[in-house]
C-alpha cells in the first residue's frame, strides 16, 4: 500500500453514496497541478472517505489537503491505456478563507 499527499481543488461537488454495507461514503475528484511542468495540465485523483460532516463544505473549485492510501490501475479503452489514481482518505483538510464566510 501506498501513502499519499497531495493538495489540489476539487472538480464538482461530492456525491454521497451508500456501500454494500449500507454504510455511507463520500467520492470526490482532486485536480493537482504540476508545478514543474505546467502545460501537461492537471492529474486527478478520485478520492472516497467514509461520510462525516465534511460533505458540505466539498463543493467545486474549493482547495482540499488530503493524505492517504493510493491505488493506482490501468485501463483500456478505444485502443489507449489510460492510468486510474483512486485514494482511500485517512486525512482531510479543507482550509477556510474569508471568501468562505
Amino acid at each position: 500500500m501506498q501513502t499519499i499527499f497531495l493538495t489540489g481543488n476539487l472538480t464538482s461537488d461530492c456525491e454521497t453514496f451508500k456501500g454494500k454495507d449500507e454504510k455511507e461514503f463520500v467520492m470526490f475528484t482532486v485536480a493537482v497541478n504540476d508545478l514543474q511542468d505546467k502545460e501537461s495540465g492537471p492529474t486527478y485523483y478520485s478520492c472516497r472517505m467514509r461520510k462525516s460532516g465534511v460533505s458540505e463544505f466539498l463543493k467545486k473549485g474549493k482547495f482540499v489537503a488530503v493524505s492517504g492510501s493510493l491505488k493506482v490501475s490501468q485501463k483500456e479503452k478505444d485502443g489507449k491505456t489510460y492510468t486510474n489514481f483512486d485514494v482511500w482518505v485517512a486525512s482531510l483538510d479543507v482550509p477556510f478563507t474569508r471568501h468562505d464566510m
